[in-house]
């Protein structure tokens, strides 16, 4: 289980990978981007994306509730899709408690022709945020190349904006 967890994962972070390489070349470069504020203003503007997710998350969750009239998350009668979602949704706020500092933090330091390397960042994210909603919804297992994406575009984000500072 454990080995397979780990090659799960692995395909995962190759995926965001591939992903955000493939997302790079659609993102325009923009001239006006030189300014900071443009740059954190673009930054915000890219990170809608994980936030219609969290709100999809939050707008099923409701619904479930309503759906299995388990209205009070206290009663101790929430389904087990009301318990998976969440615990979904929980990751990925915490998951944006890191990588909505570190992307911004990441946009005020880069020059302009690096924000289209921010802004598929931030799609990446999205979708990395997504397979591990399906993927846990499928089971366990089925979170490990999700949460190894959304990681890896954390990791490397913080990673990207603390050297950005540091240098």
């Amino acid at each position: 289980m454990r080995g397979l967890n780990l090659l799960l994962s692995a395909c995962g972070a190759i995926a965001a990978l591939l992903a955000w390489r493939a997302l790079l070349p659609l993102m325009p470069v923009d001239p006006e981007a030189a300014s900071m504020a443009v740059r954190l203003g673009r930054a915000c503007a890219a990170l809608l994306p994980s936030g219609f997710v969290l709100a999809a998350m939050l707008a099923v969750q409701m619904a479930g509730r309503m759906w299995s009239g388990a209205i009070d998350p206290l009663g101790g009668q929430d389904t087990v899709f009301l318990r998976v979602n969440q615990r979904v949704i929980t990751n990925t706020v915490e998951q944006m408690a890191v990588f909505v500092p570190a992307l911004l933090a990441l946009a005020a330091a880069v020059p302009a022709g690096q924000m289209p390397a921010v802004a598929a960042a931030c799609g990446v994210f999205a979708l990395a945020r997504l397979a591990f909603w399906a993927g846990y919804l499928l089971g366990p297992l089925g979170r490990a190349p999700g949460m190894a994406a959304s990681f890896a575009v954390v990791a490397a984000t913080l990673m990207a904006a603390a050297w950005k500072w540091l240098h």
